[in-house]
This record gives structure tokens, C-alpha cells and sequence, in this order.
């Protein structure tokens, strides 16, 4: 299967930048995909303000601050 998210966007967006609970996240990720994670993920990394120029019309993630998406960023290393 091919997807444009996986699993590890939740782990950056949801304990990254939100600050929620990495355990808890991971663990309610599994349940959700029943177990089965990706084998191969393909990161593209581009400035978060690079990024968002692009979106046309802000959306509850895209109107985060700049500190936000640097967090998130950061939470793929």
C-alpha cells in the first residue's frame, strides 16, 4: 500500500508539536492500524514557510505558528 501519511505524521504532529504523550500516541496509532507499520518511508523535507506559501487557504494546521512547524519538523529527526 501506498499512502501520503503514515503513522510517524501523527507521532511528529500529535507528540511533536502538540506535546502529547509519544507512548500514548504510538499506542493508540497501533490500534488504529492494527499493527502494521510502514516498511518504507519517504521523507521530503522542504522549510515550513516554503510549505505553506503553497496552500492556498490556511486550515487548522497551516494557520500554526512558525515555532509550531519547526517543533514538527524537528520531531521527524
Amino acid at each position: 500500500m501506498i499512502s501520503d501519511r503514515s503513522a510517524y505524521s501523527s507521532l511528529a504532529y500529535q507528540a511533536g508539536g502538540r506535546g502529547l504523550s509519544l507512548d500514548e500516541v504510538r499506542r493508540l496509532n497501533d490500534i488504529a492500524i492494527g499493527g502494521v507499520w510502514p516498511g518504507v518511508v519517504v521523507l521530503l523535507r522542504t522549510d515550513p514557510r516554503t510549505g505553506l506559501s503553497r496552500q492556498e487557504v490556511g486550515d487548522r494546521i497551516g494557520n500554526e505558528s512558525d515555532a509550531f512547524h519547526r517543533t514538527v519538523a524537528h520531531a521527524f529527526d
